[in-house]
């Protein structure tokens, strides 16, 4: 029984049966080892394991090991390193809520976090601040340098880093307060530390530098309730408001001041009055080639930058209406207190009907600004059209020949009736002189006329002129003949003069070798003749032979002739008497 048994066991179906229940058992066991050891995870030092379940999240951090249930999902993620230099923004997706993880450090998320942006730190220098503005509450704070910075999730800046305001003797700062809208001047002498830098309620409007006047200029400034200002270089150096340590050393004068807030520079508008030959003279600015049109082209960026520049130096200004004429205008805010030359034509009429126009320099000076400001806008102007008037009245009594013979004493009796009216001491002006440089007829009939007598006026100078010359020459020449004759009348006596000199000296000479001789001729005979008459006689009668000797040396040796008188050869004729033939 118990062998049938054993065969109905091990019967070949039972055993392929068996052998397959084990198989499935054998996979069955490999499945579960495998899905058993996919579940189990090694981290490092920087893994991370986000367990997601119908429950909830979770997280396991490295470094480490374990078992994980293998049937919940699971997301492998690396941790953020953040350093010393950077910070993480943080949020909580299921609450909404951002903070801030700042480095250094190894940040493992939370099982809700989700990283926004990693940033770097805003490292602030000694000169430098920034300003953040935290969108929910709207707070501002300021925090200045030199230091690392991490803002809040929720603030912003607009403006990012900006540098502190040195201030000196020559920068200020004009600040708005925030709460009241009240503008302030912060000078050196509010912060002795020198560097300012704005509370979270003020804000900066703008760095203004000190504005210099020169001793030979002055300028307006009219400050919020109207009130004028001035401030000119003729006056002795003060201190301004707004200005510490000014040296109090002597110089050649000059001012500077602090544009204070709500306060504007008056600028003028002058008329001008340039020469038109001079203006007619100025070359104009060659047309710039296409190269230069490219390496000076400009970006839309400096254009805008340009006309804001142009904007914020207007806003310094107010400009000052002037009564309108034909006459170009000039902007005018530092006002030269120098002498000053206005050019002026004019058209006239003398007193004979005769139309003129006169050119010439007007030339004037500024005394009082401040009379000036209050009556009038456009003193170049006030000068012109009064210096205008008053020539039409001077030339309109005289005629053309009294003027063209007296046209300079005209214009400067012109000049001084109007140099003590109180038209120009009214409104602060003194008139230096008035000079005429040309004056023409308008009429071309005239204008012929007068060239021809112009001409004519011309040859007769010019004909006097060369009569003169000539006239010169003759009387040069004359004077040289005469002088020329005297000198000659010198040389002939001196010469003379000489000639006799020499006649005395030889003659002086010969006299004394003569009287030499005699006196030793006499002397030899003193002992054989004592008769000095008879020694005397003897010398003559010696000399005349000797004379004789010479005569008749010469006569033998030439060939002169001798012609005897009876008396040389005292020779006697005895002519025969009659009887005696």
């Amino acid at each position: 029984a118990m062998g049938d048994i054993e065969e109905a066991m091990f019967t070949p179906s039972r055993q392929k049966k068996c052998l397959g229940c084990f198989a499935c058992l054998g996979v069955i066991s490999i499945v579960i080892f495998s899905v058993a050891m996919t579940a189990y995870v090694h981290l490092g030092p920087d893994d991370q394991v986000l367990i997601k379940t119908s429950r909830g999240r979770r997280v396991v951090n490295g470094p480490g090991g374990g078992q994980l249930n293998p049937f919940q999902e699971r997301e492998f993620r690396k941790a953020t390193l953040l350093d010393s230099l950077q910070y993480a923004v943080v949020q909580d997706y299921l609450t909404a809520v951002l903070r801030n993880e700042v480095g250094p450090k190894l940040l493992f998320l939370g099982p809700n976090d989700v990283i926004v942006k990693t940033m770097p730190k805003i490292v602030l220098e000694k000169d430098e601040f920034i300003r953040y503005t935290d969108k929910m509450t709207g707070v501002e704070r300021v925090e200045q340098g030199p230091g690392t910075i991490v803002p809040a999730p929720t603030e912003v800046t607009d403006a990012g880093i900006e540098k502190v305001v040195s201030l000196n003797v020559g920068t200020a700062v004009e600040v708005r307060n925030k709460l009241t809208g009240a503008r302030t001047l912060v000078t050196a002498c509010d912060r002795p530390t020198g560097i300012f830098v704005p509370d979270p309620s003020e804000e900066i409007v703008e760095v203004r530098s000190l504005i210099h006047v020169l001793p030979h200029e002055a300028m307006i400034v009219r400050d919020v309730d109207g009130k004028m200002t001035v401030y000119s270089g003729r006056s002795p150096n003060a201190q301004q408001e707004g200005q510490c340590g000014v040296s109090s050393g002597t110089g050649v004068g000059g001012t500077a001041f602090f544009l204070k807030p709500y306060s504007k520079i008056v600028r003028m508008s002058w008329s001008t009055y340039a020469n038109p030959a001079a203006v007619a003279e100025e070359a104009p600015a060659p047309a710039p080639s296409s190269a230069d049109e490219n390496s000076t082209k400009t970006t839309p960026a400096d254009d805008a930058a340009r006309r804001l520049s142009e904007v914020v130096e207007d806003a310094h200004y107010i400009d000052q209406a002037s009564p309108p004429n034909s006459s170009p205008k000039r902007k005018v805010a530092s006002i030269d207190l120098r002498t000053q030359k206005s050019f002026f034509r004019y058209e006239v009429r003398t007193s004979d009907n005769v139309k003129l126009e006169m050119e010439g320099t007007i030339f004037w000076q500024i005394e009082d600004v401040g009379k000036m400001i209050v009556m009038t806008a456009d003193p170049e102007g006030d000068v012109w059209a009064r210096s205008r008037s008053t020539l039409i009245g001077a030339v309109s009594t005289s005629k053309l020949g009294n003027f063209m013979e007296n046209s300079g004493s005209i214009v400067e009796e012109a000049f001084a009736s109007q140099v003590n009216e109180t038209f120009f001491s009214d409104r602060g002006i003194k008139l230096v002189s008035m000079e005429m440089t040309k004056y023409s007829p308008v009429d071309q009939h005239t204008q012929d006329t007068l060239q021809h007598i112009i001409r004519q006026t011309v040859q007769r100078i010019n004909d006097l002129q060369k009569q003169r010359s000539e006239n010169d020459v003759m009387m040069e020449k004359l004077e040289a003949d005469i002088l020329l004759e005297r000198n000659r009348t010198i040389l002939i006596q001196t010469q003379a003069l000489n000639s006799r000199l020499l006649a005395e000296t030889a003659g002086e000479v010969d006299g004394g070798k003569v009287a030499h001789s005699i006196g030793a001729f006499i002397d030899g005979l003193n002992e054989s003749l004592s008769n000095l008459t008879a020694r005397m006689e003897l010398f003559r009668h010696h000399k005349m032979m000797q004379s004789s000797k010479i005569d008749t040396q010469q006569l033998s040796s030439g060939s002169a002739n001798l012609y005897l008188a009876p008396k040389d050869m005292e020779l006697r004729l005895q002519m025969p008497t009659k009887t005696e033939l």
